[in-house]
C-alpha cells in the first residue's frame, strides 16, 4: 500500500488521493480561460428575435438574415397570421410587412396590424411597398402609425432604416381614428354611405362629416375618387 502511494506522488499529473488523477486529454487552466473569453465575445442569436419579417419572396428573406447584428436576428413567416401567433410569445420583436406578398385586400390586410401600434405593447410596423405603388403607400400613409418604405431601397439604406424603427408618434390629424377606420371598413366591402350609417346606428350628416375627414387625410377632393381608391386596394392580390 505504501509503495502504491509512493508510486502515485511521484506523478506530477496526478493526485495523492487514491482514483482522483487529473486526465492528460484536458486542456490546461489559460486555454480553458481563453475558450471561455471567446464563447462570451462572440456575436450569437439570441433566443428572442429581434425582427419579425412577414414575406414570400425567399430570396428577400434571405438578404435580411444575411444582414450585420441586429438585423439577422429574425423570425420570417409567409402569412400574417402565423407572425401574429409569434408576436404573442415575443412581443418586444418588431414587424417588417412585405405589402406585396399580402394574400388578402389591403384594408382587412392592415386592421390587425392597426390594433398592433394602437394599443399595448404599441409594436412598430413597417410596410414594405414598391415605389410605383402610390396608391398603397397613401393609404398605409393614413391608415395608421405605421412606417411605410420602399421596398427597392439599396441594401444599406434598408438595413439603416430598419435599424432606427421606432413607435412612431402619429397625432390624430395624421391617421383615421376609430370610427373613421369602421367607415373605410363598410366602404371598402361595397357598402353604400346610407348602409353604413345604419349599420353604424348613426344620423347620416354624421357619416357625412367623417367621410370629409378621410377625404381630407388621404388628400382626395370628391368621395368618387375615395371610393375608386378603395376598390382597386379591395381587390385580390
Amino acid at each position: 500500500m505504501r509503495m502504491t502511494v509512493r508510486r502515485y506522488r511521484r506523478r506530477r499529473t496526478g493526485s495523492d488521493s487514491l482514483g482522483f488523477a487529473q486526465s492528460r486529454f484536458s486542456a490546461p487552466f489559460f486555454d480553458r480561460l481563453v475558450y471561455l473569453s471567446q464563447s462570451i465575445n462572440q456575436t450569437r442569436k439570441p433566443d428572442v428575435p429581434w425582427m419579425i419579417l412577414v414575406s414570400r419572396d425567399k430570396f428577400f428573406c434571405a438578404g435580411l438574415q444575411h444582414c450585420p447584428p441586429r438585423l439577422h436576428h429574425c423570425c420570417d413567416y409567409d402569412t400574417l397570421e402565423a407572425a401574429l401567433e409569434a408576436i404573442q410569445l415575443w412581443p418586444s420583436a418588431k414587424v417588417v410587412i412585405d405589402v406585396e406578398s399580402r394574400s388578402a385586400p389591403l384594408p382587412e390586410f392592415l386592421d390587425p396590424l392597426r390594433k398592433l401600434t394602437l394599443y399595448s405593447p404599441f409594436t412598430p410596423v413597417t410596410l414594405l411597398l414598391h415605389a410605383d405603388n402610390y396608391d398603397g403607400r397613401l393609404f398605409c400613409k393614413a391608415a395608421g402609425p405605421f412606417h411605410v418604405a420602399e421596398r427597392q431601397l439599396p441594401a444599406a439604406s434598408l438595413q439603416e432604416l430598419l435599424n432606427k424603427v421606432t413607435v412612431r408618434d402619429a397625432s390624430r390629424s395624421d391617421c383615421f381614428s376609430r370610427h373613421e377606420w369602421a367607415l373605410v371598413q363598410h366602404l371598402s366591402c361595397g357598402n353604400s354611405l346610407k348602409a353604413a350609417a345604419q349599420a353604424s346606428g348613426l344620423p347620416y350628416r354624421r357619416v357625412i362629416y367623417r367621410l370629409g375627414r378621410i377625404l381630407n387625410k388621404l388628400g382626395l377632393t370628391h368621395r368618387q375618387e375615395l371610393f375608386h381608391l378603395l376598390s382597386r386596394l379591395s381587390a385580390p392580390p
